[in-house]
């Protein structure tokens, strides 16, 4: 005979599980319970699950109590091993993503000492102690050889030009600079062969086009990057490559960093590649002793959140549509960094543009939850009409593809494809703007 306290044990331990969302969601609040949508996500609807089944377990007959227990958590198994495979299928893409290397791969690069694994401006101004502007690492490191992610057999990397971004260095030669990309990853190509990349994909279009993108990259550092290297090129056309997925989050915490926050003031010191030789000579150097280090499966706990995606059974709710993105919350200095940004296009008769890029999340699931996306899109696009900055909403392009999800790798960056499609969008927005601005003597 099954008794009571085998049934409440059961159901007890399902309940648990349910209660871990609201808790989690409660104690960030602001992340995942200030809004409606997330409130009912988050807390209401597995605080309702978990209720639920606790009364089962206590007040049902055992038989029924049981069999609740048993047939939920058989359901929660299984959705643990589905989330297991999930897992252990991305393992090789997030230890890419943080450069992990073969042993041949690290012996090559151990002879190459021009090589460099991945880095954000961040992680470089923070290594070499930056406190002002002027002097702080806005680019990655001039003609170095810069991982972007590796594989079984092969790495895939770039040829940093004189500056440390993703280009041809040839590009400098010339007399004319039609457009210049700002932007994280998407910019820098991650994770793409050089030649795959959306700036290289628009100079394919016919399209004079350099990119200045760093892994890591939000809308202020790549504000202080345009006030830097911008009154430099002159360039026509400035895109600033907005990110769904982080770039707001990003955002935020640039915000609280000392010497990036004056890069709002107009009266803001930029500075030069020349000012800043310093500390990109100080953030180089420990640099190569971190190189030096190999990736391990440890750095996956340490790195990523890997474990409490786990928990969270992430991936296997965002392939059902019931993930939901964090709260957006107001961050009235976007506006201002459209605005300066637009100011200073402006300044050598240029012009410039946002284009936004949703996250893959959006677009996957038997019923993808793009409402849940809309809040921070909302805000983006918003903040860029106030600042009378036109836009360019990728949103819109890949809603009408029939599976606009095949344009992404399994990084959640744009493939080959993706990329493509994205450079096509802007050489015809280029190409179908009524007036061009000239533009003034290129002298790097």
């Amino acid at each position: 005979m099954i008794s009571r306290k085998t049934s409440a044990i059961l159901c007890g331990v399902l309940a648990s599980y349910w209660l871990l969302s609201p808790i989690y969601a409660v104690w960030h609040f602001d992340e995942y319970a200030s809004t409606a949508p997330l409130l009912v996500r988050y807390v209401l609807v597995p605080a309702a699950l978990s209720l639920i089944v606790l009364c089962v377990g206590l007040l049902a007959p055992p038989r029924v109590a049981t069999g609740v227990g048993i047939y939920g958590l058989s359901i929660l198994m299984g959705l643990f091993l589905f989330e297991a495979l999930l897992t252990v299928r991305s393992v090789p893409v997030r230890l890419s993503m943080l450069g992990q290397l073969s042993k041949q791969q690290s012996e090559a690069m151990a002879q190459r000492e021009d090589m460099v694994r991945g880095f954000t401006l961040a992680q470089l101004n923070k290594l070499s102690g930056a406190t002002k502007l002027r002097e702080a690492v806005l680019s990655g490191f001039p003609k170095t050889q810069v991982v972007l992610c590796s594989g079984p057999d092969s790495v895939v990397s770039y040829r940093a030009d004189r500056y440390g971004f993703n280009n041809p260095d040839a590009l400098y030669e010339t007399t004319r600079l039609e457009s210049m990309l700002l932007g994280d990853s998407f910019v820098e190509g991650f994770c793409l062969p050089p030649e795959e990349n959306m700036v290289s994909q628009l100079r394919r279009e016919g399209i004079h086009a350099i990119g200045m993108g760093i892994r890591g990259n939000g809308p202020l550092t790549e504000l202080a990057t345009l006030g830097r290297f911008g009154p430099m090129f002159k360039p026509r056309h400035v895109f600033m490559v907005f990110f769904e997925g982080n770039d707001w989050e990003n955002l935020q915490a640039e915000l609280e960093r000392p010497w990036l926050r004056p890069a709002l003031a107009e009266s803001a010191d930029y500075g030069t590649p020349s000012t800043a030789n310093e500390m990109m000579q100080r953030a180089k150097s420990m640099m190569d002793d971190i190189n030096s280090r190999p990736v391990t499966a440890a750095d996956l706990f340490t790195k990523t959140e890997i474990l409490r995606n786990f928990i969270a059974l992430q991936q296997t709710f965002t392939r059902l549509g019931l993930i939901f993105p964090k709260a957006t919350p107001a961050i009235p200095e976007f506006g201002e960094v459209l605005r300066r940004a637009k100011t200073m296009a402006i300044g050598w008769s240029g012009s410039f543009t946002l284009v936004y890029v949703p996250q893959l999340d959006r677009f996957i699931g038997p019923l993808p939850a793009a409402h849940a996306y809309e809040p921070l899109r909302t805000r983006v696009l918003g903040s860029a009409s106030e600042a009378g900055v036109d836009v360019i909403d990728l949103t819109s392009a890949l809603e009408k593809e029939l599976q606009p999800e095949t344009f992404y790798g399994p990084d959640g960056h744009f493939n080959s494809r993706g990329a493509a499609f994205a450079a096509t969008i802007l050489a015809a927005h280029l190409r179908g703007l009524a007036v061009v601005p000239s533009v003034a003597n290129f002298r790097p």
